[in-house]
């Protein structure tokens, strides 16, 4: 019987627990070298959180030619899947687009993978063919210990800690150093080797219309994919995919090859994303067609593509294989563009070698040229460049791009956590290098793609970005960077862009309603393109970008937009509040209507008044559903397919803690974040995109659940729970307010990265007294803060609410201070 030994590793990401049997198993043994066989086939690995890296097998035994299947998943289910819980194929991102990877074993030694794996959890080795390895993860994020960072929080809630790691862990995972994503694409004299990846676009093509392609093409094993008719505008309709499969000879096929999917000697075409649904994008497998002769592999083939509206046709070694009408297959009631970039990448697996390509216009004119043979050349145009900048994608596994508005959330993580400037100031250098003459900033850049290239080359028609909201997410994003470090000098580096985007935003005011208005966008992220949370959420953008004008000297710009801002909340106070109900209406012509996001903002924004706040926040209760609330009336509260956004109630529990509302904000913290962490077969340790009804990933398979757009509830407890929050740029003054009441708290400590050093607070509450110890940096004034808001609810309610008052005490120095005082009256 052939076996093979595996033995612990020592490397940035260990297991620390395993299976070992005949089929899928939880992992609950501490981890230790093990033996594959074939009456054990499975082990499967647990890293006791999200990680991300590049795979490593170590064998020290093997008994003869093997081949390990390894399957990589955030959550137990996955690994039960043929794909695990992928492929990942929204974009190219400098990462394996595939959740399962297959190594040919020839003898002992490691054999590491060249292709990163963005966000696993846990891994699963199958024998294949004989016997087996063991995999390490060597970390593409540097180190990741979220109980060293420069931030930190505890409390006498043991979930609260957990909740506030899982921030502190997805950004951990999700931002990383210049440099470190490497390139999936290989570049030699023979050519460029794609591998197990979606196809990679060149940037030169984006506005091709009817061409002549060709290039050569070498099958290293299974076949390869090209691509035509990309949109870089509207990445989510994908492109008309091609599939061209070998024989696959016995010598280098791997036991596991989808041989169903694509069939030995056969192209096959798709429309959308993919060859397969296993997202949330719909692709659709159109036809495949036989090769006429076996297509042999380590041979060079020349592929002829010709591209016209409408019309496809493909010959190889100078054999047509098709010509086909495209109208005349369904694609969900569109048609299929043929217009757009080309692209070269493999499916799971597959890998081959593409050289020469040129391709032609109409009249037989020269329009493209690349041998593939130049990396300096190639990776930059391909996207396939190593990241240029310190950089925070969308998540660990999956959307990795710097999605603009999504990294609003990020950024406040960052400072109360790993308070990795460089990586907020690189992601704001990726997104301002992609800055349309307009000012818009783009909605979601690749990584490897040449910060030179005109930023035309990914907009919609060459003119604008979808979601015009996240500009004004991204704009709060900034302020709130500044609020955390008072960075001036990067400000005004980068000042004329930042006025460039403000001025933007404001082009979008409407003349005759004065509020910002993106109907000619079609849609918003945060509800209607003209309603209450796109015009609350830029109020708070317009009055923190006046703040930032001020701390670097450009009062002509801080008194412009502070007389927009102030103009603005007029405005939506005018026209989208409800007195009939009580509510900032979604839209003018939906007055009874509301969501979270708009109550949020128009609270954290200063737009409503006090009794406005408390008829909006009564309304609350009727959103909630499961485990928080559904995104605005809306969704229908039968819906049982409705997801809880985590990223849109983290607009909303800001607000709440600042207005002291801690029973909701409780609901929010123990039951959507609690969803987290409470169970061990989806639990990452770090925050997810979207939570279902019933408390799991929200959806399923494909959701992230390393998603730092999600962790609004790690800034939340260090800012309102335990309290710290600046008052002035970069904590020159501060604030320290604790919620000693309502969440059943005995005991919190605090700490958060300022420019000075670190301000760190400590309290406790015994009996209705709270004791509070600030130890703050020198050169920094600042406040304690006891809120007769908090003394009134809770387990500290009172009869004698209404005599309590606020215990205020100013702080004129740094060092360390001790306070102790009752609540009572």
């Amino acid at each position: 019987m052939k076996t093979a030994f595996i033995p612990a590793l020592l490397s940035s990401f260990n297991a620390q627990y395993f299976a070992l049997g005949r089929s899928l198993q939880k992992p609950n043994t501490p981890y230790h070298g093990f033996v594959l066989t074939p009456d054990s086939p499975y082990a499967t690995l647990d890293y006791g959180a999200e990680v991300a890296g590049f795979p490593t097998l170590e064998i020290t035994n093997i008994d003869g030619p093997t081949q390990i299947e390894v399957k990589y998943s955030e959550q137990l289910s996955g690994l039960a899947e043929p794909f695990s819980d992928g492929p990942s194929l929204f974009v190219a991102s400098l990462a394996n687009s595939f959740r399962v990877e297959t190594f040919n074993i020839t003898s002992a030694g490691n054999l590491s993978s060249k292709l990163l794996q963005g966000g696993p959890t846990l891994a699963k080795y199958s024998l294949a063919y004989s016997e087996h390895g063991r995999n390490s993860i060597s970390s593409s994020v540097g180190a990741v210990d979220t109980d060293n960072l420069p931030g930190s929080f505890h409390s006498s809630n043991k979930l609260y800690n957990e909740i506030w790691s899982l921030g502190a862990r997805a950004v951990s995972l999700s931002c990383f150093d210049a440099g470190s994503q490497k390139p999936t694409m290989e570049v030699s004299a023979q050519g460029s080797k794609v591998s197990s990846s979606l196809p990679n676009y060149s940037s030169l093509t984006y506005n091709f219309t009817e061409y002549d392609m060709e290039f050569d093409a070498k099958i290293a094993r299974g076949g390869f994919i090209w691509s035509v008719g990309y949109n870089f505008g509207i990445r989510s309709s994908g492109g008309i995919l091609i599939n061209l499969a070998g024989k696959y000879p016995e010598e280098t096929t791997y036991v596991n090859t989808n041989k169903t999917l694509f069939p030995p000697s056969t192209i096959t075409l798709a429309h959308g994303v993919s060859f397969v649904n296993q997202t949330t994008l719909t692709s659709y497998k159109l036809a495949s067609f036989k090769v006429p002769f076996d297509l042999e592999e380590s041979l060079w083939h020349r592929i002829s593509t010709s591209v016209r509206s409408n019309h496809l046709a493909v010959s190889v070694n100078q054999t047509q294989l098709f010509n086909v009408s495209l109208s005349s297959y369904y694609v969900g009631g569109s048609s299929i563009s043929t217009s757009g970039a080309f692209g070269f990448g493999a499916w799971q697996d597959q890998s081959a070698y593409i050289r020469g390509v040129y391709a032609r216009d109409t009249t037989g004119n020269m329009i493209y040229h690349n041998s593939m043979t130049n990396a300096a050349l190639v990776l930059p145009e391909y996207g396939q460049h190593e990241n240029y900048f310190p950089t925070c994608v969308d998540g660990a596994k999956r959307d990795r791009l710097a999605w603009l508005g999504d990294f609003l959330h990020t950024t406040r993580i960052i400072g109360v956590t790993t308070n990795r400037s460089d990586h907020i100031t690189g992601t704001f250098k990726l997104l301002l290098s992609g800055q349309l003459s307009s000012g818009q900033l783009p909605m979601a850049p690749s990584l490897g793609y040449s910060p030179d290239i005109a930023p035309k080359t990914f907009a919609v028609s060459g003119i604008a970005y979808l979601l015009p909201d996240y500009q004004i997410l991204a704009l709060i994003s900034f302020v709130s960077y500044m609020e955390h470090t008072n960075d001036t000098a990067f400000a005004c580096e980068h000042w004329i862009a930042w006025k460039a985007a403000v001025q933007w935003l404001a082009e979008y005011r409407d003349e005759s309603t004065g509020l910002i208005d993106f109907s000619q966008f079609g849609n918003a992220f945060l509800g209607p393109s003209s309603g209450s949370a796109v015009n609350a959420a830029s109020i708070e953008a317009f009055k923190g970008m006046a703040s930032v004008a001020s701390a670097i000297g450009d009062a002509s710009s801080a008194n412009k937009w502070a007389t927009i801002y102030k103009s603005l909340q007029a405005t939506l106070n005018a026209h989208l509040w409800s007195e009939e109900y009580g509510v900032y209406s979604i839209q003018e012509s939906q007055p009874g209507n509301f969501s979270i996001s708009a109550l949020g903002f128009a609270i954290t924004s200063g737009s409503a008044n006090a009794t406005q706040i408390n008829l909006a926040l009564s309304k609350l209760h009727s959103l909630k559903l499961g485990p928080g609330y559904r995104d605005s009336s809306l969704v229908a509260s039968s819906d049982l397919d409705a997801n809880l956004s985590p990223n849109t109630n983290g607009f909303l529990l800001p607000a709440l803690l600042q207005q002291k509302q801690a029973a909701p904000a409780k609901f929010l913290l123990n039951n959507l974040w609690g969803a987290m962490v409470s169970n061990d077969t989806t639990k990452s340790g770090s925050t997810w995109e979207y939570v279902n009804q019933k408390s799991q990933p929200g959806y399923g398979q494909f959701t992230s659940l390393s998603h730092p757009w999600g962790g609004a509830a790690t800034y939340a407890l260090t800012n309102y729970v335990a309290g710290i929050r600046p008052v002035s740029f970069g904590y020159k003054s501060w604030i320290v307010e604790p919620a000693y009441a309502g969440f059943g708290l005995d005991e919190v400590s605090a700490t958060v990265p300022t420019p000075h050093g670190p301000l760190s607070v400590a309290w406790t509450v015994r009996s209705s007294v709270v004791t509070v110890t600030i130890d703050a940096p020198a050169g920094t004034t600042g406040k304690l803060v006891l809120s007769q808001g908090w003394a009134c609810q809770g387990e500290f309610a009172s009869q004698n609410c209404d005599k309590i008052k606020d215990f205020v005490h100013e702080i004129q120095s740094g060092g360390l201070h001790h306070f102790t005082h009752s609540v009572r009256a």
